[in-house]
């Protein structure tokens, strides 16, 4: 069975499995924040390259924007902020949201993750190899997909957190393809994001 389909939010219906959801993603939010500089000292001991050390900031900030992510869909997931309370804070939480997440579908146009994702899915015997001119283009296409649902503005803060979080599921649901649906090799980031977006977006309904 698909991960989009074990983890559809129509499984999750009683108060019992939002629950579980809720305190899963939580945990994992836990193992996402341990120290960072433990993690550096393990894998590169006391030498590290300017590249290398590039590389781990860049991969550090990239976990950093799920983890923000993952707390916003935890926020709205107890309480969708209403046009009266955002008007009231420094901060936009919707915006910030909306934030977060064109950056992760900014960043399949990125080197790295273009051809990690590329090896992944083109290699010997897999019905969707193709050329590598033909993922560019679907790379470019999702993109910009997503990027138009991201910037589409609507007045309720409600409907803007719900579209943003069409978008997420989206962009989760073109990783779990990546990895072929196997739920062992997805990283367990995207599975919950996707199922935060829709308990989320099914709580805004309710409010707008």
């Amino acid at each position: 069975m698909k991960i989009d389909h074990i983890f559809a939010a129509a499984n999750f219906n009683v108060p019992a499995k939002v629950d579980w959801a809720r305190r899963e993603a939580i945990y994992l939010l836990k193992i996402m924040e341990a120290d960072p500089n433990l993690m550096l000292a393990e894998r590169f001991g006391g030498d590290m390259s300017p590249a290398a050390l590039e590389s781990f900031f860049r991969r550090r900030e990239r976990s950093e924007k799920v983890c923000h992510t993952l707390r916003y869909l935890l926020a709205f997931l107890s309480h969708v902020p209403a046009g009266a309370e955002v008007r009231e804070e420094p901060v936009n939480p919707a915006e910030q949201f909306r934030n977060f997440i064109r950056f992760q579908a900014d960043l399949l146009l990125e080197d790295d993750v273009r051809n990690a994702v590329f090896q992944e899915t083109n290699h010997k015997g897999n019905e969707r190899a193709g050329t590598v001119w033909d993922f560019q283009e679907q790379v470019i296409i999702l993109n910009r997909k997503l990027r138009n649902m991201i910037a589409h503005e609507i007045d309720s803060v409600a409907g803007s957190i719900s579209l943003q979080c069409r978008a997420l599921e989206e962009l989760c649901r073109f990783w779990f393809g990546v990895r072929n649906h196997d739920i062992r090799r997805t990283r367990r980031s995207d599975i919950f994001m996707y199922l935060l977006a829709q308990l989320v977006r099914e709580r805004c309904w309710r409010v707008t």
